[in-house]
This record gives structure tokens, sequence and C-alpha cells, in this order.
């Protein structure tokens, strides 16, 4: 495993342990990070929605177990939790079954991932602004 897998392993565990921290914290209180009253300032300036809008409604979905309105909220986030999940799924495994052997492959971090992660954000920007614009 090479530095970078080894760094997005670690934050990996690290973000499924957030997560799992925050369903257990809306659990027990019943409240969101979305229940504050901070909303986006770029949408309150300018009427549109910025690349990151959605994100925190969709975190704490996911964190509920709700994929779809994650999707629906911020297809992002869902597509970062499955790809980790994926991830860490695969190394576990690999590291426990070769022992320190090379049996199986370990699965790589590929900047095509980082591209792909971009290119949803700005889809959903777009799309989301768009149909802002034609329901008005």
């Amino acid at each position: 495993m090479t530095q970078t897998d080894r760094f997005f392993y670690i934050a990996g565990w690290v973000l499924i342990g957030g997560l799992v921290l925050l369903g257990i914290f809306q659990s027990l209180t019943g409240r969101a990070p979305t229940d504050l009253p901070f909303p986006c300032s770029f949408h309150a300036l300018t009427g549109y929605y910025c690349p990151g809008c959605g994100g925190t409604h969709a975190v704490c979905a996911l964190a509920r177990g709700d994929l779809l309105t994650s999707i629906k909220n911020h297809a992002f986030v869902p597509y970062t939790a499955i790809g980790f999940t994926v991830y860490l799924t695969w190394n576990t495994f690999v590291a426990h079954k070769n022992k320190g052997r090379a049996d199986l492959p370990v699965m790589h971090f590929h900047t095509a991932y980082a591209y792909v992660g971009i290119a949803i954000i700005l889809i959903q920007c777009v799309l989301k602004n768009v149909l802002i614009a034609t329901s008005r």
C-alpha cells in the first residue's frame, strides 16, 4: 500500500466513524446539523445554489440511512461514501487475507475518482440552478 493509499485508508475510517457518530447523535437528540440557523450565504445573496448546497442535508440523510434522499440532496456525498466503503472493505480484506504476501491486489486511489466527483458536483449544481431558473 502506497503512502497515498494509506492516507485515504485512514481518512476513510475516520469519515465512517464521524458518520456513525452523527447518526447516533441524531437518533439520541432528534436534532441534526441542518437544524442550525446558518443558511448558505451564496444562496442568500444570489438566489442560486452553490456547488456545495445540499451537502449537509445529504450527510444527515446518509447518517439516517436514507440513501435516496442523500442522492437527491447532493449526489457527491453518497458517491464518496460508497467509494470509500468499497475501498475500505476491499483493502481490509486484502490486508487480512494476504498477511504480508501479495496474493490479492490492493485497490489504489486513482485521480479519476476525484474527477468523477468533481463532475458530479458541477452537474448537480448546474441542474439545480437550471431547474430554479426555469421554475421562476
